[in-house]
């Protein structure tokens, strides 16, 4: 009886083996291996609205303003406040130290269609350790902030 126990013992534990090896494979080649297509724009969100302030037109090279962030009048300046020189978008988010509401500095890269939150204030400072972005969205929670991307999709074709 201890003889068949041991058995299945090993035989559990190798299965249970096999099934992480297999589950961690498809979990890095997700990550890894798949291509994202090729974004075209990175849209710049902040709060819950559908209109994004700022688009990132990787095609054109070049960053389009579609509106000013709506800022409490104690602060100075117009947000989002872009950077060509420096290829960085500055937006106001909404964490707040010793009452300060606190920035969100977003760089771009035309050359490589990516995007990356370099600076902020959140806790543990999730946002800006999210690294490079070639196409996935990026998300500051405690800013509201957002990045999304628009890729060119030509998938529509004829039989």
């Amino acid at each position: 009886m201890e003889k068949k126990r041991n058995q299945t013992n090993k035989r559990d534990i190798l299965l249970i083996t096999i099934l992480l090896l297999i589950v961690g494979g498809l979990f890095l080649y997700i990550q890894v291996f798949q291509q994202t297509d090729e974004a075209n724009y990175a849209h710049v969100y902040y709060g819950s609205s559908d209109q994004p302030l700022v688009t990132i037109d990787f095609q054109k090279s070049k960053v389009i303003r579609h509106e000013e962030q709506v800022v409490p009048n104690d602060y100075s300046g117009n947000y989002p406040l872009i950077d060509e020189s420096s290829r960085t978008i500055t937006l106001l988010g909404d964490y707040e130290v010793s009452g300060i509401r606190q920035i969100v500095v977003i760089q771009y890269d035309f050359g490589f269609k990516t995007v990356q939150i370099i600076e902020e204030q959140s806790p543990n400072n999730i946002c800006s350790r999210e690294g490079v972005s070639y196409g996935k969205p990026l998300i500051c929670l405690p800013n509201r902030v957002r990045v999304e991307f628009e890729t060119n999709d030509d998938s529509d074709f004829t039989i």
